[in-house]
């Protein structure tokens, strides 16, 4: 987790960065601030739970309340939650399964 503000190739600027199937995430907090301090907890959740699902191999989902939906402003952030889809669940059951944890 840091306070500096990321950007990735393409992109303007990206609330994480992780590397898929690898063991490596990053969120930023830089863009993350809101109405206060439980706003930026729930933000910060979400964000951290998308990348971590991404370290277990999952990809952006296209349900818009998916936690792995990919989050272009604060708002898909906000609408999403912390919460994967049945299908991404169901992925990553499958992953966990598979290396035995």
């Amino acid at each position: 987790m840091t306070a500096v503000d990321m950007f990735e190739h393409g992109h303007n600027f990206v609330f994480g960065l992780a590397d898929i199937r690898g063991r490596h995430a990053v969120i930023s907090l830089a863009r993350l601030d809101g109405d206060g301090r439980d706003q930026l907890r729930r933000r910060a959740l979400t964000e951290a739970v998308h990348e971590l699902g991404h370290t277990f191999g999952l990809e952006h989902d296209r349900d818009p309340k998916c936690v792995m939906h990919f989050s272009s402003r604060l708002g898909d952030t906000d609408r999403k939650g912390a919460r994967y889809c049945a299908k991404c669940a169901a992925r990553l059951a499958v992953t966990l399964r598979r290396r035995g944890t």
